[in-house]
């Protein structure tokens, strides 16, 4: 049996490769942090989980656009379940069944291909978020409640639809395996590097443990995979590549710090624990989700992705 001949098959084998090779690092850094003192089984751990995670995404990427496009709608509603849990809105059980509705029909014009729809759903979430409490005769917090709704269905829903309207580009496959690995790329040497040399607090009361190394350190290494993985980016130039690679870099650490502020405002330490290491599902997506649009537009943009439209 040959080498794999589509794009995105060769990519979901770098995706492999890389994260084989991952273990190499780790093994350099580990006696490096006993040394400082820090410890290391929770990095393995981390990093074994991806074992249990990849699959996921390799799976459906093997059956076809439609698997992957229902597989992203599971997980924005398994992450709009962990929010409502950290924000309090599941007591509020009618509101809950209509964000489900909403994200639900925020996947329909992605499974339908018409971008016209897509791009407008969010404007219509905002009339069943208030109607709803209007037919109830309620007002007691129900404006929060509201609020919550729309915020869960737009940052839960709508922006990892963003994906799975992806998939409906004649590249799509190749397009989302390329941003997934650059953007937990970026999430990782954040982490490996910050938590290794970082020195400097990036922002001390949100997330202790970022750092301004980190931070710095994952870009760098963000923009070298970006630059790398351009056989799967289309026509994209090196100048795009970098810009793409800093883009992602940035909107992933702020995705990352926006699950922070909203489990600090709460008190709680995690979204979840379903996955080893890393806490909840929404744990994981927190640095996709802010920068799923942003890659969209651009490719959509810079590299004219076909089926788009």
């Amino acid at each position: 049996m040959g080498l794999p001949t589509e794009t995105w098959q060769r990519m979901l084998l770098v995706i492999w490769a890389v994260l084989l090779l991952a273990a190499v690092p780790l093994a350099i850094l580990s006696p490096l942090r006993l040394r400082q003192g820090k410890p290391v089984k929770a990095m393995w751990i981390k990093y074994g989980a991806w074992f249990l995670m990849a699959p996921i995404v390799t799976v459906p990427m093997m059956l076809g656009r439609v698997w992957v496009q229902a597989g992203f709608l599971l997980a924005s509603l398994y992450a709009f379940e962990e929010f409502s849990r950290l924000v309090g809105l599941r007591e509020q059980r009618a509101h809950m069944w209509l964000a489900r509705l909403c994200i639900v029909a925020v996947y329909v014009p992605t499974f339908m291909s018409n971008y016209g729809v897509f791009l407008a759903l969010p404007a219509y979430v905002v009339l069943p978020a208030f109607l709803l409490p209007i037919l109830r005769d309620r007002y007691e917090g129900m404006v929060r409640a509201s609020c919550l709704v729309m915020l869960g269905v737009i940052y839960c829903g709508w922006f990892l639809a963003h994906l799975a309207y992806l998939m409906n580009a004649a590249a799509g496959r190749q397009f989302v395996l390329a941003f997934l690995l650059v953007v937990v790329v970026n999430d990782a040497s954040a982490y490996l590097v910050g938590s290794t040399v970082g020195r400097r607090r990036l922002v001390p009361k949100l997330s202790p443990n970022k750092t301004v190394e980190g931070a710095l350190g994952a870009a760098a290494i963000t923009v070298g995979t970006a630059v790398a993985v351009g056989f799967a980016l289309g026509g994209l130039t090196l100048a795009h590549r970098a810009i793409l690679g800093l883009l992602l870099a940035a909107a992933g650490t702020c995705g990352d710090l926006a699950v922070s502020l909203i489990k600090r405002d709460v008190g709680a330490k995690d979204c979840g624990t379903c996955i080893p290491g890393h806490g909840g599902l929404l744990d994981r997506l927190d640095s996709v989700l802010l920068a799923a649009p942003l890659y969209f537009h651009f490719m959509r943009v810079f590299q004219g992705a076909g089926g788009l439209t």
